[in-house]
């Protein structure tokens, strides 16, 4: 009968221990918070004239100032084998920027290619060039 609460006693203590190990790497384990772009190209521009591309990067609250790589990608509408690729430069405080000329009226699509701390993220938008 000794024997019997003995071993019961032994089995739960085993069973605590691991129940509790796996709390810990549960714990320990947490997924990262995405990467987000926020991008700002205005929706009209002229022909000819320079225009602004900006990406505010950001993790959770924290800007985003160590990105592995930034570039915007342009391209007509209807033509994206055609496109165009300009490098960011890193302001402060989480911002790419970059400035294009358009000398072709038309709609094109302005896209941000984000790679940062191990994801990749790209967002586009619309841009109207008269």
């Amino acid at each position: 009968m000794v024997k019997k609460w003995i071993l019961a006693g032994l089995f739960l203590m085993a069973v605590s221990l691991f129940a509790g190990c796996g709390k810990q790497e549960q714990a320990a384990v947490k997924p990262a918070k995405m990467v987000k772009v926020q991008l700002i190209v205005p929706k009209t521009a002229n022909a000819g004239t320079s225009i602004p591309l900006k990406a505010v990067v950001t993790q959770g609250k924290e800007k985003v100032d160590d990105a592995d790589e930034v570039k915007f990608e342009i391209w007509k509408e209807n033509s994206d084998k055609n496109s165009s690729m300009l490098e960011a430069k890193h302001d402060q405080h989480g911002i790419y920027t970059a400035k294009t000329v358009i000398k072709e009226p038309g709609t094109y699509t302005v896209q941000v290619h984000v790679t940062a701390r191990k994801m990749h993220v790209m967002p586009k938008t619309a841009l109207s060039v008269n």
